[in-house]
């Protein structure tokens, strides 16, 4: 299972109640936000010194190898999207923004970052010495494949590698996002075949002393770190999540036909400001 399945009966004056049905209403996924002024052009590799500046634990189970892009091209550049990661040997998937940046224009001298993280493999045992060092080869830019070598990482067969998406710090909101406040578990089983479709419930709760209201009706993104995502909307037909309660909601994701076989990480999302969610691990079969 991923997340805690029995978490929402363990809500103070919870009720037993049934699941929302899945609503089949796809939507776009938000897309990077465009330059802020069509004169400045996507940062390419020339334009971007990288370099790692620190690492560490950043969730638990999740290590990641944190890189600064550092605009050295006297112009300013737009920094956006996922940077290609090279490393041997291993394969590195697409990973969420685990370090809450946003594309945006990327003044002289300043600098975007993503980060390299990875996470343990389920039920895979590391033998000593399994671990070894290797330096990644990185392309930050969109205008050319230029990669450049930066860091050290350590890798191994029991460990999955993702990248994340590179750009700034968010910007302080003006006004809180009252999504951010709620609570997401999934429940699910341990196994997601290729071309099927995988059904498994979401629950919400609201863990403050205010009833929140879903409005906005919220669409949400889900998928398989190792496929295309997807988005739809919520199923909002009851719209308010009373103080220290509760919503279950029935989920369908159709996992891709061809979709690599092995251990993939498997995120749900809303798509408010702050990205509320959660992630876990999930064994693809063929």
């Amino acid at each position: 299972m991923i997340g805690l399945g029995a978490a929402a009966a363990a809500w103070p004056g919870s009720q037993a109640t049934t699941a929302a049905r899945w609503a089949d209403r796809p939507i776009a996924i938000p897309a990077a936000p465009a330059p802020a002024r069509p004169d400045i052009a996507a940062c390419a590799s020339a334009d971007l010194s990288v370099s790692m500046v620190r690492r560490g634990l950043i969730g638990v189970g999740t290590y990641a190898y944190i890189y600064r892009a550092r605009n050295v091209s006297g112009r300013p550049c737009f920094a956006s999207g996922y940077p290609g990661v090279r490393l041997p040997d291993a394969r590195v998937a697409k990973g969420p923004n685990v370090l809450d940046v946003t594309a945006g224009a990327l003044a002289p001298g300043a600098s975007a970052a993503f980060a390299v993280t990875q996470a343990p493999r389920p039920g895979c045992a590391a033998a000593a010495g399994d671990a070894r060092p290797v330096t990644p080869r990185i392309t930050v830019g969109s205008r050319d494949r230029r990669a450049a070598a930066a860091g050290t990482v350590l890798i191994s067969r029991c460990t999955a590698t993702s990248v994340t998406p590179m750009g700034l710090a968010q910007p302080t909101a003006a006004r809180p996002d009252p999504l951010s406040a709620l609570t997401v578990t999934l429940d699910t089983p341990a196994r997601a075949a290729a071309g099927h479709t995988l059904h498994f419930t979401v629950t919400i709760a609201n863990p403050t002393g205010a009833a929140i209201r879903l409005s906005p009706c919220p669409g949400y993104e889900i998928g398989l770190s190792s496929a295309h995502p997807a988005a739809y909307r919520l199923n909002c037909s009851q719209p308010v999540i009373p103080a220290h309660q509760h919503r279950t909601f029935d989920m369908q994701y159709s996992v891709p036909a061809g979709t690599h076989a092995g251990p993939a990480k498997f995120g749900w999302f809303l798509l408010n400001p702050g990205r509320t969610g959660v992630g876990g691990a999930i064994q693809v079969t063929g």
